[in-house]
């Protein structure tokens, strides 16, 4: 166990334990009760928790000056001068080895930790209550809050949509590591989702087991695809592209095993899941079991050119999923990519116990543009139904950011502002610009499910590492299905995720 050094008192205490026994006594009291019940006086900044780190024990870095430590000095037993006193406390001063130690502080999010037993070592007299940096628990509390706001324009015999403003996602977030003889991180997400509770993701992860790699158990979202991986938080635009709602299934109960490569350019992934909850968008089919995998790799990996061009980077992906169950039938739909806007292509019931769905994915980057596009297929076995679709999309940053490369997930990750949004400073945030084009097919054999075209433009300001506006218009051009004819969308969003 390792514990902080209290940094010299200040002259009024060192004023008192030399001229006032009676303080001198006291100080050491509440030095010792506060240690005891594991009061933190002053907010204690620590390093963040990094999900892919191999030692996920919180790490002290402030300077002395910052970590205040209630310190007194009481009268030492006789021994040499060169003499350190350690050990437990003299008689008198007692700490319940059974009672751990708490703290509660902000380094960017709410934070708190659980920390062993308080140790306390006797320095010239003076006992030190030290904080340890081995933590039993830590984590971090967080909130995601989008709220969205859209306009309709039916055109072409499409259903008049009516505009309107509501909370799209209003989540309660935990995650962070334990030690349970090996360290297991965990994560929780929860709150309102159109109106219902939702629960987006608990589980729990388990990292370098051997022979396996990182085991992750609980409510999961499948590993089909590269927008669907991507958290909320990071997408560029508003909803996740028509093809990807339609055949990617929601949030289920499983477990999911991925084993890195070559320093993380190359990962392998296996799941299984089974019936999870409805969503609003997605694979609506009540799957018995399903089986999902997904391989990646990076084909072009410079992420620093020796001749000072930018970064470089591209991704190949392959996913697959087979599903079986007792329904005898799967379902696909999806909306014009926003969350107020109704179905406007559904298969309806399908007959079928079985599916496969299959997806390929690509992504590149190069400086402060990023490109990335998917095809998926999803062939229904008794109705010998075959549905497809794809997507194209391509961003550009035009501050200067890069988006950054998540190796552990093997997706793009969040980008953070070079120059946050400052008024005083005259720095307003990053600013970026993006494309997309989208198109599904769920029209096959006797299914007429419809087809539909959507053409997006996008417009992202981010404030900071929590605040993002968001802003879009879309063109969905639909033939056959719930919504046939042409519907412009006009829809922005606030993002706040601390």
């Amino acid at each position: 166990m390792v514990t902080s050094r209290a940094s010299p008192p200040p002259s009024s205490t060192r004023f008192l334990t030399e001229r006032a026994p009676s303080a001198r006594a006291a100080c050491a009291v509440l030095a010792t009760w506060l240690g005891t019940l594991g009061c933190v006086v002053e907010p204690v900044y620590a390093r963040p928790i990094v999900p892919g780190d191999s030692k996920p024990a919180v790490t002290l870095r402030a300077p002395a000056a910052l970590r205040r430590q209630v310190t007194a000095s009481v009268k030492a037993p006789a021994s040499p001068p060169d003499a350190d006193i350690h050990g437990p406390p003299p008689p008198g001063i007692r700490l319940p080895g059974w009672l751990p130690r708490g703290e509660v502080f902000f380094d960017g999010s709410l934070r708190y930790r659980l920390l062993d037993r308080p140790r306390v070592t006797f320095e010239d007299g003076m006992p030190n209550v030290g904080l340890t940096d081995q933590p039993v628990i830590a984590g971090r509390v967080g909130v995601k809050l989008h709220v969205d706001a859209a306009g309709y324009a039916s055109r072409g015999g499409a259903e008049d949509v009516p505009g309107d403003v509501a909370i799209r996602r209003a989540y309660l977030t935990s995650s962070g590591v334990f030690q349970l003889v090996h360290p297991i991180q965990y994560n929780l997400e929860f709150g309102i989702l159109q109106n219902d509770f939702y629960l987006d993701s608990a589980w729990l992860m388990w990292r370098q087991v051997p022979w396996v790699g990182t085991i992750r158990l609980g409510a999961l979202d499948a590993p089909i695809g590269f927008e669907n991986r991507m958290s909320s938080r990071d997408r560029t635009f508003l909803e996740m592209p028509a093809p990807v709602q339609a055949f990617v299934p929601a949030t289920s109960l499983g477990i999911f095993t991925r084993r890195t490569f070559l320093d993380g350019r190359l990962s392998s992934g296996l799941g299984w899941y089974t019936v999870g909850q409805r969503r609003d968008v997605g694979d609506q089919s009540r799957a018995l079991a399903r089986f999902v995998g997904r391989v990646t790799g990076l084909a072009r990996d410079v992420e620093a050119a020796p001749d000072g061009r930018f970064p470089e980077l591209v991704h190949l992906g392959l996913a697959g999923s087979y599903a079986f169950g007792p329904e005898n039938s799967v379902r696909y739909q999806s909306r014009p990519e926003s969350f107020l806007a109704p179905v406007a292509v559904d298969t309806g019931a399908v007959d079928a116990n079985q599916s496969f769905v299959l997806g390929l994915e690509a992504a590149g980057r190069r400086g402060p543009l990023s490109v990335q596009g998917e095809f998926l297929n999803a062939f229904a076995n008794h109705a010998s139904a075959s549905f497809r679709g794809m997507y194209l999309s391509t961003a550009y940053l035009l501050t200067g950011e890069v988006r950054p490369y998540d190796r552990e997930q093997a997706i793009f990750g969040q980008v953070l502002p070079l120059r946050p949004l400052n008024l005083r400073a005259r720095t307003w945030g990053a600013a970026e610009l993006a494309a997309r084009w989208s198109w599904v097919d769920l029209d096959a054999g006797n299914t007429h499910g419809g087809r539909m075209h959507e053409l997006s433009a996008g417009f992202n300001w981010y404030w900071n590492q929590w605040i993002r506006w968001q802003t879009g218009y879309s063109l969905a051009l639909v033939d056959g299905g719930p919504l046939d004819g042409r519907l412009h969308v006009f829809q922005a969003r606030f993002q706040l995720v601390l």
